[in-house]
């Protein structure tokens, strides 16, 4: 499926929040306004206490859903929806983009009149320094959420976001991008690891051979296999993932990590 794309797209990025640290919420902030190719930041939190400063649209749900945060992506994707929006991104609260990421996809869009147009994702500690970039994000096989680009063509699929069954959530990529594959939309990828993607799960420090700090949300590894095991219950194909990682040991070096089937990875 595609459309006709406007010249100049109106761009809207959706974050979710629930009481992340100030620095981080303020980094995700600063990364959206430094963008160049001007778009609109909408944050929604999930009945969160700590709240982030304008110049952001800020959107605080009374009552917490718990959803992984896919509610507050659902209000900010509507909301952008009826303030005539032509694009949508979305960046978690932990990470940030590159000053070119939301460029680097409106002139793919451009080009290819893609409806959905994904980036690749580079993992960063949690104190914000670069691990290696994730391969298994391609744009084919997976998306991450934060390197997604809906346009309108697309935006039935932002339904998805709070339809999907409450089991499901903590796989909610997943989810997400099995449904825009179903659809048929067209795609577009630009192979560019233009988003820093803060790690928080163990498994992608004991994957490249790291300790994980002690920041790490070892819990949610068990919430991601309990909705992997409810998904193929419910009927459904499988969603687990071979992870892989490309890490830059050097200028103009790269090695490649690749893992089998990662019965216990995180999503």
């Amino acid at each position: 499926m595609s459309a006709q794309a406007p010249c100049s797209p109106r761009v809207a990025v959706v974050t979710p929040f629930c009481n992340e640290p100030p620095d981080w919420l303020a980094q995700a902030q600063r990364s959206i306004a430094a963008q160049t190719y001007p778009c609109d930041h909408i944050m929604v939190g999930d009945a969160a206490s700590v709240v982030p400063p304008l110049p952001a649209t800020v959107v605080n749900l009374p009552t917490c859903v718990a959803d992984f945060g896919d509610t507050p992506r659902a209000v900010g994707s509507f909301y952008a929806v009826g303030l005539g929006y032509d694009a949508i991104a979305y960046l978690d609260a932990d990470n940030w983009f590159d000053p070119d990421h939301i460029a680097s996809l409106v002139t793919l869009h451009l080009q290819t009149t893609a409806a959905v147009v994904t980036s690749r994702r580079a993992f960063v500690r949690i104190d914000g320094t670069y691990m290696a970039e994730c391969t298994a994000s391609d744009g084919d096989n997976f998306s991450d959420t934060n390197c997604l680009f809906i346009t309108r063509a697309a935006f039935a699929v932002l339904s998805t976001w709070v339809l999907m069954d409450r089991a499901f959530h903590a796989i909610d990529d997943r989810v997400i991008w099995h449904a825009i594959k179903q659809q048929g939309y067209a795609l577009a990828h630009t192979g560019r690891a233009s988003v820093a993607y803060r790690a928080r799960l163990p498994n992608f420090y004991t994957d490249l051979g790291e300790t994980p700090p002690l920041e790490v949300k070892a819990q949610q590894v068990e919430a991601i296999m309990a909705a992997l095991t409810a998904w193929e219950a419910a009927g459904n194909a499988p969603l687990r993932m071979r992870w892989g990682y490309r890490r830059y040991a050097a200028p103009n070096r790269i090695r490649e990590i690749n893992f089998g089937d990662a019965a216990d990875a995180p999503h």
